[in-house]
């Protein structure tokens, strides 16, 4: 939209300043009083302030050049409107307009620029113009420029043309750089002589001007063309910006050049210029005169951008040089404490104006000067500066410069007195402290300790005080109403930025913010979604530094249930636009929220909030190519090439020689012997792996279209999807043709029965394999099963397998100690599986508490022998039974809680005192520890103090929920008591992930399991005992002494074949570390707490 013209006048000017100041925030230092009036100009043109500065007489009046009349201000004005709307039909058509109002304009220029109603003109025609239309307005200009910098709408031409400007010079000098000599004829005026001319007509009254309101702007932006420095950046605008300053703009087009930018090349006449415009502005200053300049609302600025650039230009040597702006302000080598030099300082530090020359001094002092100026000046002071409104943003520019051990001292300082800062609003000290401990290293603990007792304990309250909550916004207020109210409390925008800069230190302060997010209601992340300072720092928390997958999986999916509501939020749009960032990894939550946009788009195409969103998400992709959608919402497969890469890898392959070439040479079996050949089984281990690959790949690629329950059809069968080609007995046998020749079928042939295999198998790697109690494996446990099979030795006894026998030992004491079984014979031994430990714990418990049983069978005993199991418990107990001839009908079976499965202990106990009455003996109860179905968690405690009492042998089938020992919080939930039992079973191949099989039984005494099992066979098993004697023959059983260690460990056990299982959980449990399956397996509980909460919100669900 067109801007409406304003008055120009005196009276105009201050009726807009004072509605501007009414509706003005608070800046972030407040003014003083006498910022707008200390200085005033009387009619001679002396200049009177407030700060002690005594002004440079000036150049004498400013001459009168004329007005223009009625109708030429008329056609200016007109002119004005048009070049502002700039509604041309093409650039020519501009370019003759802009032609035709230069030559309307000859001879006028400098009624123009004094003009208060057709300066503007002046202004967008030097935004519009051509460099030479430029260099010719220059021209007309010259030797008026000590003048017009001085007056009130002059000066802002004059700042126009230097900055619109100053490209040109670079482009002149690349030119000549370029150009041949020969070929290009001197130009009379290059733009580089125009500035040069203009900093001579300034030169002799530079030290006036300086201080002058209107000409200080011009100054302090010639000084800037002159140095080179990029002429639009954060720093500069600031310094060459009035307040006041009317600006003025286009509406179909911004001019605008890379060198606006970046650094620009400058001649070496600019650097000589700037050096005696400089010297000029010093020379006649002293000290005295400089620090009045120092705190000057007019002169600050410029005495800023000189210094800067003397810090930038020199460095070093300035510091030492007494003719220096630097030393001039602060004569004393070092400025120690007591020197004019730290009064000074330590003045400027509270001053509104004077602390930003004590920040310049700060960010650009050579390391040393800096080193002194802290250690002597500011160290001391931290506390009272961070409470300072003005200092304290000193104190920012210092901590930023500070070494690890400086900025820890001042770390440990300073946290004491942050709950008063957050008090006070003072945050930016804080946001500064967080951001630099966390670039140079140091341990942020104390501040996470600090800010928690300053925001509060309680996360929700910690959260909603830090970033104020609830405290402006209102749904019935209008947009523009919010803006101001929040304009009026920057302090709400300090905290947000605190908080951003927390999540992004992993550890505890990321915490502080994660979990104070993760403990709002769904009520209060909506309110904080749309809040405009709290929007930003839940889009951040998506997209945070470290590890935060747990986090963005407990929360997105709550947020993508309000998908709908945010995404036609004005604020709350953005974070809709979060949402593919923190949905990374997770593929299934991105495209449930690409369903909400989807069954929304109408509502979203009526706001241009929603659209925006509908445009970012690329939802028109999603409904007309949804397969190329979910490829790039998947994202790349980590590793995977594409095919023009795998084509690169077989050409430089072939090049090199190595495609198809065989090893040279042979690789020889220690000792001699036949030489063994390693090309056959390289090539064949390679060509399987060819296959395997693409195997576990394309459950990956199939994840794209598991919602329609297969994937791509492939003839000769039914549906075809990654995880299984589904086909009855009958004519899978007949796809199969599964055959054994008379004559091998060699690598070809057995490639291809591998391809079969792999085509009609269960493909475990797919994410919809969800069988009830295993999962696929992961790299490790890959490569432990090629390592059992490549040793391929049996775990019978020590001597057959050395290594793997102690790893068994080291691997079972240590997870039967994680149960809390850590007396001195405590360990495990591995077995088949679930099934077979339910059966050997039985076995050892028999044999334990009835020896007699042990030979002579319970046919012969006068016992009647009875079993206790849950109801849930799994059916190998009664299978068991039957084995070892107890029968089915001694199994029996103890009622469950009905809410929560669990076994009933006061039904334990009236089935246990029911046996005994029926002169029967209970000798043996199953806990569980997760139920097949419910996943239910037996009290252990209270059912071993049943079975101490009855001298029972209590077993806990842990195999599907042991693993939760791993989490100390599950651990002490659900697991309870596990260090009172006898025997318990766990099978890692279950929910850690480990290779199928991998099974053990844990004990607290691994005698009673060798007492129970072992047999004489002194051609098999040796004891340590028996070496000693040197006696191979097998005691009476009787007689026979127990080992202090065993390690053949088929004498625990009623195997001889026993495979090296416990090596996968071994390199598996070194791989991810107790602390990576303790995270596996918080997460995996959590999403299934998830997952029941989604069934139990579902109307058309039942939680069972």
């Amino acid at each position: 939209m067109p801007k409406e013209h304003k008055k120009r006048g005196r009276r105009e000017e201050k009726k807009r300043k004072k509605e501007q100041e009414e509706d003005q925030p608070e800046s972030k230092r407040r003014k003083s009083k006498d910022d707008t009036d200390a200085e005033i100009i009387v009619d001679n043109g002396q200049h009177i302030d407030g700060t002690g500065y005594h002004p440079i007489p000036g150049p004498g009046e400013i001459p009168f050049y004329g007005l223009l009349d009625e109708e030429e201000q008329e056609y200016f004005k007109r002119a004005d409107s048009m070049l502002e709307l700039d509604q041309f039909n093409d650039a020519e058509e501009r370019a003759l307009f802009l032609a035709n109002v230069y030559t309307e304009a000859n001879g006028k220029e400098l009624k123009i620029a004094n003009s208060q109603s057709c300066s503007r003109l002046m202004e967008r025609l030097i935004l519009m113009s051509t460099p030479n239309q430029l260099k010719a307005l220059f021209q007309k200009l010259s030797g008026h420029f000590l003048h017009l910098a001085q007056h009130r709408f002059a000066s802002h031409c004059c700042e126009t043309l230097f900055t619109r400007s100053a490209p040109i010079v670079s482009e002149e000098i690349t030119a000549r750089t370029e150009a041949s000599s020969s070929d290009q004829t001197k130009e009379t005026t290059t733009a580089e002589q125009l500035f040069l001319d203009v900093s001579k007509e300034l030169e002799g009254n530079l030290g006036y001007l300086m201080a002058d309101q209107f000409a200080s702007h011009t100054l302090r932006v010639l000084i800037v063309v002159l140095s080179g420095r990029p002429l639009v950046d954060a720093h500069t605008t600031s310094l060459l910006q009035s307040r006041k300053k009317e600006h003025i703009t286009l509406i179909s087009r911004e001019p605008s050049t890379s060198a606006s930018t970046s650094t620009r090349t400058v001649p070496d006449t600019f650097q000589h210029a700037l050096d005696r415009m400089t010297k000029s502005m010093v020379a006649d200053l002293d000290t005295t005169s400089l620090r009045a300049l120092a705190s000057h609302p007019v002169a600050n600025p410029l005495l800023q951008l000189l210094l800067d650039l003397e810090f930038r230009q020199s460095g070093k040597s300035k510091a030492k040089d007494t003719n220096s702006l630097f030393r001039k302000l602060l004569p004393d080598d070092p400025p120690e404490e007591g020197t004019t030099s730290a009064s000074f300082f330590n003045a400027m530090l509270y001053d509104p104006i004077g602390s930003r020359l004590c920040e310049v001094l700060v960010t650009n002092s050579p390391g040393k000067t800096f080193k002194v100026l802290y250690q002597s000046l500011i160290r001391e002071k931290l506390q009272s500066l961070a409470k300072n409104e003005t200092a304290s943003y000193v104190l920012i520019k210092a901590l930023e410069r500070l070494n690890k051990e400086d900025l820890e001292r001042a770390m440990h300082e300073l946290c004491p007195q942050i709950e008063l800062l957050t008090e006070r609003s003072r945050t930016s000290v804080v946001k500064c402290l967080v951001e630099r401990c966390q670039v140079r290293g140091v341990n942020t603990e104390p501040l996470a300790v600090a800010l928690k007792e300053a925001y509060g304990q309680h996360a929700t309250e910690r959260l909603n005080k830090m970033l104020k909550l609830g405290t402006s916004s209102s749904e019935s207020m209008s947009e523009e109403r919010q803006k101001h109210i929040e304009s009026q409390d920057p302090s709400k925008a300090h905290t947000s930025l605190l908080a951003q800069s927390m999540l992004d230190v992993p550890g505890t302060l990321q915490d502080l913010i994660i979990d104070g997010i993760l403990s709002l209601d769904n009520t209060g992340l909506q309110q904080m979604a749309k809040d405009r300072g709290a929007t930003h720092v839940l889009q951040k928390s998506l997209a945070c530094a470290g590890d935060t997958i747990r986090y963005r999986r407990m929360i997105m999916p709550r947020l993508a249930s309000m998908t709908a509501d945010l995404a036609t939020d004005p604020v709350a749009s953005h974070v809709v636009d979060a949402f593919w960032k923190g949905t990374e990894g997770l593929p299934f939550i991105r495209e449930k929220i690409a369903e909400h946009l989807m069954q929304h788009e109408a509502i979203l195409r009526e706001s241009a909030p929603g659209r925006a969103v509908w445009r970012n998400w690329q939802m028109d992709t999603y409904k007309t190519k949804r397969f190329d959608w979910m490829a790039e919402a998947k994202g790349p497969i980590p590793g995977t090439k594409t095919g023009i890469e795998l084509a690169r890898e077989r050409y430089a392959n072939q090049k090199s020689g190595l495609s198809g070439s065989k090893p040279k040479g042979n690789m020889t079996r220690k000792g001699g012997g036949k030489p063994f050949q390693l090309t056959g089984a390289n090539a064949l281990l390679n060509a399987v792996q060819e296959l395997l690959i693409p195997f576990i790949r394309a459950a990956d690629e199939d994840a794209t279209a598991k919602e329609t329950g297969h994937g791509l059809s492939k003839s000769g069968g039914g549906p075809r999807t990654a995880l299984v080609e589904h086909h009855k007995p009958q004519k899978l046998a007949q796809l199969l043709d599964p055959q054994l020749p008379d004559t091998g079928v060699g690598q070809d042939g057995f490639l291809q029965l591998v391809e079969k295999v792999l085509q009609y198998s269960v493909n475990t790697w797919d994410q919809g394999f969800m069988p009830k109690l295993y999962a696929s494996t992961d790299a490790p446990g890959v490569a432990s099963e090629l390592i059992l099979s490549v040793l391929n030795t049996n775990l019978h006894v020590y001597d057959a397998s050395p290594a793997l026998t102690i790893i068994e030992k080291a691997t079972t004491r240590a997870l039967a100690s994680l149960f809390g079984l850590n007396g001195p014979h405590a360990g495990g031994i591995s077995v088949q599986g679930g099934s077979a430990s339910n059966t050997t714990s039985i076995v050892i418990a028999r044999n334990t508490l009835y020896p007699s049983t042990k030979t002579s069978g319970i046919h012969s005993s006068p016992h009647t022998f009875i079993l206790l199991t849950s109801a849930h418990g799994h059916y190998s107990i009664e299978k068991a039974a039957q084995m070892l001839g107890f029968g089915s009908s001694a199994v029996w079976t103890v009622p469950t809680s009905a809410k929560t499965g669990r076994m009933d202990p006061t039904a334990l106990s009236s089935l246990i005192s029911k046996a005994e009455s029926e002169n029967k003996t209970p000798f043996y109860v199953n806990a569980t520890a997760g139920t097949t179905v419910l996943g239910s968690y037996d009290p252990l405690r209270t059912i071993s103090k049943i079975c101490r009492e009855k001298k029972i042998w209590l077993h806990v089938d842990a195999s599907w929920g042991g693993p939760a020992i791993f989490s100390p919080s599950l651990a002490k939930e659900k697991l309870d008591g596990s260090h009172l039992v006898d025997s318990i079973a766990i099978n890692p191949h279950k929910m850690m992930g480990v290779p199928v099989t991998c099974s053990f039984l844990l004990g607290a005494d691994l005698r009673m399991f060798h007492r129970a099992n072992t047999l004489p066979a002194s051609y098999l098993f040796h004891s340590e005992e028996e070496d000693e004697d040197g006696n191979g023959e097998a005691h009476d059983e009787g007689k026979q002494r127990q080992p202090s260690e065993i390690y053949d460990l088929a004498d625990l056990t009623l195997q001889c074949g026993r495979r090296g299982d416990a090596l996968k959980l071994y390199l598996s449990w070194a791989y991810h570390g107790t602390s990576g399956y303790r995270s596996q397996i918080e997460h995996a509980f959590d999403t299934a707490a998830y997952f029941a909460e989604l069934v139990a919100e579902e109307k058309d669900l039942v939680l069972v």
